[in-house]
């Protein structure tokens, strides 16, 4: 099946790079329009006290650059103040409405049980959000919208029993060299490239492929079966 509409949460800048770069970069190709929420500016993550008023200018320069490299459709920064993202009324109004204008056939979002604060409150506020977009509530943030799908991706917390695994040999440079222009990044996360190359061969190694990403079917709401052909 064709995905038509692609909608991603993240936190930072470059973790939809880390978690879901290769399959960003399959799907664009594939022809799905893919729009990546960012929710916030980044602002903490420098290692050299000389960048610490640039780095949030910094990372929204780099984020272009790797948007453009994966093929992504659109990307919106929220500009949340970095470890401090809440789950809270407007916020969850916001996501709900995001959801409702994008139409998404399947939504990323971060994994439920990350050390991450930001991560893990997106994960929540995304999740309960998708349920939300379904009710006929809040009509003037959009009609009502069922997404069929949702999915965890992998940062540093690592799924013990993957639900999918998407192969993304033809897509891992793409994923690699995008995350090589988030430049301000390097030093905060060394050997980030290395990591995701080792990563992608161990997911690679679980469905008989050279390079892989895995993801964690998130079962808030369930999937609506409308006919035969979806029931597996």
């Amino acid at each position: 099946m064709k995905l038509k509409n692609v909608l991603v949460f993240a936190a930072h800048a470059d973790d939809e790079i880390i978690g879901l770069g290769g399959t960003i970069a399959r799907l664009s190709k594939q022809g799905s329009k893919v729009t990546v929420v960012i929710f916030t500016s980044g602002e903490t993550a420098y290692c050299n006290i000389k960048l610490k008023d640039k780095i949030a200018s910094m990372r929204s320069l780099e984020s272009c650059k790797s948007a453009k490299l994966l093929g992504i459709s659109e990307k919106i920064n929220l500009g949340l103040p970095c470890q401090a993202v809440e789950n809270n009324r407007k916020l969850f109004q916001e996501c709900t409405r995001l959801i409702r204008k994008y139409k998404p056939d399947v939504i990323f979002t971060h994994y439920d049980q990350d050390k991450h604060r930001d991560h893990r409150a997106i994960s929540a506020v995304t999740q309960e959000a998708r349920w939300k977009a379904t009710e006929k509530v809040l009509v003037d943030m959009g009609e009502p919208f069922y997404t069929q799908r949702m999915y965890f991706y992998e940062i540093f917390e690592l799924f013990t029993s993957p639900s999918i695994v998407v192969d993304v040999t033809s897509t891992i440079d793409k994923k690699i060299t995008a995350m090589k222009t988030q430049k301000s990044q390097l030093d905060v996360l060394p050997g980030i490239a290395e990591y995701i190359d080792g990563l992608a061969k161990a997911r690679g190694y679980l469905c008989n492929t050279k390079y892989a990403e895995a993801f964690l079917t998130s079962d808030f709401i369930p999937k609506k079966v409308t006919n035969d052909l979806e029931l597996f």
